[in-house]
């Protein structure tokens, strides 16, 4: 079961480019209602479940009570399995061992890329960079649907997490929608700063802040789930907006103990889109990552689990 037939005529390029610069790939996959409808039958679950071929993930996937979770925790699991593997040109779902930082972070030794992952309700995603340094990168998706947060008071309600510059810029905005998906906006560069720099919670979110030059807009990308052409593995395209800047003096002075491991600490380029477009009453997908490279080239696949199973199992 070699992962080459999935990404059989994509090409990826698994190396950094000769130009100094970095080659990224962001591997996505949807929980999808058919995918669900598929896991629902037990028969097809139990299959699914056998492909980890780990009795004690196994068992730990089994014991989630909520079926949602469940699924997603399986999903979740093949999936990083599925794409690492593709990577390094090993079977598609033999056991991937990270190793992980004080606050949780994984890492895998000896590689020569440096990745990141993170999910929204019915999203998971991976990003990988294949570069000649070492720097790090972070990714994080918002939610679709977040009921324990009011549109109309989120920036109450969370304002010990945003900088005076931050604030003074969501004052200036009047339309509560509009101030909300900047909210999200800003929440995801918030989070996909501190998993660049592997931090966790450990970290003040007021000590940093974003400035954004133009208006970033949900509209950035019209991309949604049915543009997917529905094989096993699908390449699509992401309209990145990146007139962002990152201010961590406060850090710096500080001295923060999570900067102070970087080896460069000066330059952070941030990259933001719309992952899924806003649905009746879901809110739009923000997909943001964080890296310190310049990138020569950015590819999207998404991975349909659905057709992937059926295959496979």
């Amino acid at each position: 079961m070699t992962s080459s037939n999935l990404f059989d005529g994509l090409e990826l390029i698994t190396q950094a480019p000769k130009s100094g610069k970095s080659n990224v790939i962001l591997f996505t996959t949807r929980i999808t209602s058919k995918l669900t409808e598929f896991l629902q039958d037990d028969f097809n679950f139990e299959l699914s479940l056998r492909l980890l071929n780990n009795l004690k993930e196994q068992l730990r996937i089994q014991s989630i009570k909520d079926e949602s979770l469940r699924f997603k925790q399986l999903i979740a699991s093949l999936f990083t399995r599925a794409v690492f593997n593709s990577l390094l040109e090993k079977d598609l779902f033999e056991n991937i061992k990270f190793t992980y930082n004080d606050y949780g972070k994984p890492q895998l030794l000896n590689q020569n890329f440096q990745f990141n992952s993170s999910s929204s309700n019915d999203i998971i995603s991976i990003i990988i960079e294949f570069s000649d340094t070492a720097n790090p990168i972070g990714i994080d998706l918002s939610h679709a649907r977040q009921p324990a947060i009011s549109k109309e008071n989120c920036i109450e309600e969370f304002r010990s997490i945003f900088h005076p510059v931050e604030l003074s810029y969501f004052d200036t905005i009047e339309d509560v929608e509009r101030r909300y998906f900047e909210f999200n906006h800003f929440w995801t560069l918030k989070e996909a700063f501190t998993k660049l720099i592997g931090s966790g919670l450990n970290v003040e979110l007021a000590d940093f802040y974003f400035n954004v030059k133009q208006e970033f807009s949900e509209k950035q990308d019209q991309h949604c789930n049915e543009s997917i052409p529905r094989g096993m593995v699908s390449e699509y395209s992401l309209d990145w907006f990146r007139d962002i800047q990152l201010n961590i003096d406060n850090l710096l002075d500080k001295r923060n103990k999570f900067i102070e491991n970087l080896s460069n600490k000066s330059v952070f380029n941030c990259h933001c889109s719309i992952l899924e477009n806003r649905q009746e009453e879901e809110l739009p997908v923000i997909i943001t990552f964080i890296n310190q490279n310049e990138i020569e080239l950015i590819r999207s696949f998404e991975l349909n689990f659905e057709n992937i199973l059926n295959k496979y199992i």
